[in-house]
């Protein structure tokens, strides 16, 4: 008896430590509307959260559009020149949200920005409750991750 308590406060253990990660979600920015003119981006990232290890997508037209990771004072003055830190052009760009704090995205083409084509987030750490949000999906690694501690506790109950 007492080594299935064991093995159970291992998995247990495991799970704590593991399912920060494994509940990160893929964002998309904008929601259905992707990453386009006239969208507010700052209503829709105040009615969002951003966690450690959740990935924001930028989806939009290859050509019309581009994502460009600046600073915070590039971010107030649309200065795509000398502030990008990154550029992403392929349509259906993945950006890792790998550190906690303040990220700035704009638009990096012609007027886009200056017209509302942008968008800050602030990355917390990772929670072992994600909050619950239309556009957060969780990853197949957690429900895989869910349904093996629920068959292990499950087979070590019956035996």
């Amino acid at each position: 008896m007492a080594s299935k308590l064991q093995a159970l406060a291992v998995l247990l253990a495991i799970a704590t430590v593991v399912l920060p990660v494994a509940m990160a979600a893929d964002i998309m920015v904008g929601d259905d509307s992707g990453w386009r003119l006239d969208f507010n981006y700052t209503t829709w990232a105040e009615n969002n959260m951003f966690m450690l290890g959740d990935n924001l997508v930028f989806n939009y037209d290859r050509g019309s559009h581009s994502v460009v990771a600046v600073g915070g004072d590039d971010f107030r003055t649309c200065n795509v020149s000398n502030g990008a830190i990154k550029t992403f052009d392929s349509g259906n760009d993945v950006i890792p949200l790998n550190t906690t704090g303040k990220r700035w995205y704009v638009c990096g083409v012609g007027d886009h920005c200056s017209r509302g084509q942008k968008l800050a987030v602030e990355v917390l750490p990772a929670m072992a409750t994600p909050p619950s949000s239309s556009n957060r999906v969780m990853s197949q690694g957690y429900q895989t991750l869910m349904a093996v501690v629920i068959a292990a506790m499950m087979m070590m109950m019956m035996s």
